[in-house]
């Protein structure tokens, strides 16, 4: 083997090592969804509800779990597809052009990496959407105002991966992919902080009017908005994390440690945009407050009605 040889070995070698360690990452996240989604599910389904809430609330963790499984198997037979067309299957061009060829084969799971990871956000954005939309039931501009924001989610979201998908065949640098992600980021971290301040906001008002009559003990209603803001404020710290790497790393060098470090954050990131609304159910579970949580309608017809409404 001469040293180019060599050379070339040694950097396809890299990539696949950065690839399977991602691979063991977001495996073992995976791991731990299932083991939330099952109790989640196991939770939800002990609940004599049949009321519309409930229905979507099953229909969202159950897109959440399709699009999560469908990452994982993807992630899983693109692995294994680039390591036989790079290593095991020889071509006359040598190791780049096996390298190539690997890629080429690949682009069909890379591709539903993609869009199963951008509908797991989606889906993330439209249960912090929903919990803010029931909270402002009465609010028809704020109503609206949500409904022109998750629109515009939905529409980035979709945009996205077609760019995305279009940049892996071309097998070159799309400038218009890299601004959809940016805009991607930049629209999902504006649908958290929104959500999270209406939410945040009910919350204050429901402490405010409650305080004196209760003498400042926490009810049900204020336990679970709070976990709403909780959840949403630590959705939003990732978010921001994502930000700043990916701008950290379009200086740095492929495979640097902020490159790395950048990869396994946009798996930890998908991961928890799976876990937001499983989790929240298990938490408001763990508080006893579950009939509330999983049906926000209840809580904003018989609790919120003797809230002063501000618009």
């Amino acid at each position: 083997m001469t040293p180019e040889e060599s050379e070339q070995t040694a950097a396809v070698g890299t990539a696949i090592f950065h690839n399977i360690s991602n691979l063991i990452f977001s495996t073992g996240l995976f791991g731990a969804y299932i083991l939330a989604f099952i109790i989640s599910m196991h939770i939800i389904l002990q609940r004599k509800h049949n009321g519309p809430a409930h229905k979507a609330l099953i229909a969202l963790l159950l897109g959440g779990f399709v699009m999560s499984a469908l990452l994982a198997c993807a992630s899983c037979v693109g692995n294994l597809l680039q390591v036989k067309s790079a290593f095991v299957v020889s071509l006359s061009g040598g190791v780049l052009t096996q390298e190539k060829a690997a890629s080429l084969k690949a682009v069909p799971m890379i591709s539903l990496q993609e869009w199963s990871g951008n509908f797991i956000i989606l889906i993330a954005d439209i249960a912090i959407i929903w919990r803010a939309w029931v909270l402002w039931a009465e609010n028809k501009l704020i109503k609206c105002m949500l409904m022109i924001i998750l629109l515009a989610d939905i529409g980035i979201n979709i945009a996205d991966p077609i760019a995305d998908t279009k940049l892996d065949i071309s097998l070159n640098i799309n400038i218009n992919a890299v601004t959809l992600d940016w805009v991607s980021a930049v629209l999902n971290l504006t649908v958290n902080i929104v959500a999270t301040l209406l939410i945040a906001h009910r919350a204050w008002t429901h402490h405010q009017f409650t305080c004196a009559t209760l003498r400042n003990k926490k009810t049900q209603v204020e336990a679970i908005l709070l976990l709403m803001v909780e959840s949403g404020a630590i959705f939003g710290v990732v978010q921001i994390a994502i930000i700043i790497f990916n701008i950290l790393d379009i200086q740095a060098a492929s495979f640097s440690p902020v490159d790395s470090a950048t990869a396994l954050l946009e798996v930890l990131y998908i991961c928890i945009a799976a876990l937001n609304p499983v989790a929240l159910v298990i938490l408001i579970q763990t508080g006893n407050t579950y009939e509330h949580s999983s049906h926000l309608e209840d809580v904003t017809s018989q609790e919120f009605n003797s809230v002063p409404n501000i618009n």
